[in-house]
């Protein structure tokens, strides 16, 4: 009996597991599922590093998945979506995107509430893609859906609203944010089961990040650190990192600077840097001129990292021809703010760093 090769972790692709799974399918041949097989590994291999290889692997495994699962099979569903989503035209890439939802409409019925969670987990894939425009689609369908289905104040509305806002706060729309923060705010506070209040504290970070934007300092303090009590378990993790970036933003706007530099040593004392390897600022000014230029060349900064995160001895490496200019890069430069090196436990200076201005 021919068996296939599949990984498996939900409906999409960010699998983790291998199994062997037996088929037995009239009129299948080892050669078929072969062919599969093969491609589909190496569209697993390759798709975070070698995308056009991936894309290509993805656009085999998917019709030869068709013929092997049938056209309205789930796994047919989530093969389309391993191809869409490698897809870099985006009109091209939702004629796939909807032949999913629509193969899922077929297995779990138009309408039906078993249709949020795939709806939600597509849009968390586009999202997780910086494909916001599509995630929001079907985002706004699952919200639909949770509306008609569990009601307007269901924590799966909630939740959400809750992801709909995050989408419009990184795309800029910062009243359209705002007004899907403080719905799902209200939503959400009235559960008490883990994914709810969880989405509370994510709020409370987005909120903070929602006044950053606003350049509303203050306000941003206080939902900022509200979040950040319940991400401290977690020191290393992205969220966490974030959270700390955001205090230092705000911190630093604000002229308070040992507080900023509290967050910066608790990023660096999670960092595993090698020796040598140039650090990337937590904090930056970038100078009106060279966000005005579009055609300047780039600007390269030389300049020593104390153990507290401060630029000592900026110097400019790059020829300008213009004092004016070089001072101002220079008064730039000295505004950033460095997670420290820490070596055996220690924070330590880093000398020999540099920044280049684009």
């Amino acid at each position: 009996m021919p068996y296939l090769i599949i990984k498996k972790a939900g409906l999409y692709g960010a699998f983790s597991l291998l199994l062997l799974i037996s088929l037995n399918v009239k009129a299948q041949t080892t050669l078929e599922l072969d062919e599969f097989n093969a491609a589909y590994l190496q569209y697993g291999e390759t798709k975070d590093s070698q995308p056009a290889i991936a894309r290509e692997a993805a656009r085999r495994a998917y019709e030869l998945g068709k013929e092997l699962f049938g056209a309205s099979s789930e796994r047919s569903a989530m093969l389309a979506i391993n191809y869409a989503t490698l897809i870099e035209d985006e009109a091209e890439s939702q004629i796939y995107l909807d032949e999913a939802i629509e193969i899922y409409q077929t297995v779990f019925g138009f309408g039906s509430t078993a249709m949020i969670d795939p709806l939600m987990r597509l849009g968390r894939t586009l999202n997780d893609q910086n494909r916001e425009s599509l995630a929001s689609q079907y985002y706004g369908r699952a919200l639909q859906l949770a509306q008609s289905n569990l009601g307007e104040e269901s924590s799966k509305a909630g939740s959400i609203e809750l992801e709909l806002a995050a989408i419009n706060l990184h795309e800029g729309d910062l009243d359209q944010s705002w007004g899907r923060l403080n719905r799902a705010k209200s939503i959400l506070g009235n559960y008490s089961d883990a994914g709810s209040l969880s989405g509370l504290v994510r709020i409370n970070l987005l909120t903070g990040e929602y006044f950053l934007a606003r350049q509303q300092y203050l306000e941003a303090v206080g939902p900022l650190l509200a979040s950040l009590e319940n991400f401290t378990r977690f020191p290393s993790a992205n969220v966490t990192i974030r959270n700390r970036i955001a205090l230092i933003n705000v911190y630093e706007n604000l002229g308070d600077q040992a507080s900023a530099t509290e967050h910066c040593l608790a990023i660096g004392a999670t960092r595993r840097l090698s020796e040598g390897e140039n650090l990337r600022p937590v904090f930056t000014v970038i100078p009106e001129p060279l966000l005005e230029s579009e055609n300047r060349d780039p600007i390269r900064v030389e300049f020593l990292v104390d153990s507290q995160g401060f630029v000592r001895n900026p110097s400019v490496a790059t020829e300008l021809g213009d004092d004016s200019l070089e001072k101002i890069v220079l008064d730039s430069i000295s505004r950033f703010r460095f997670a420290p090196r820490f070596v055996d436990g220690k924070v330590v200076a880093s000398p020999d760093q540099f920044y280049v201005f684009r």
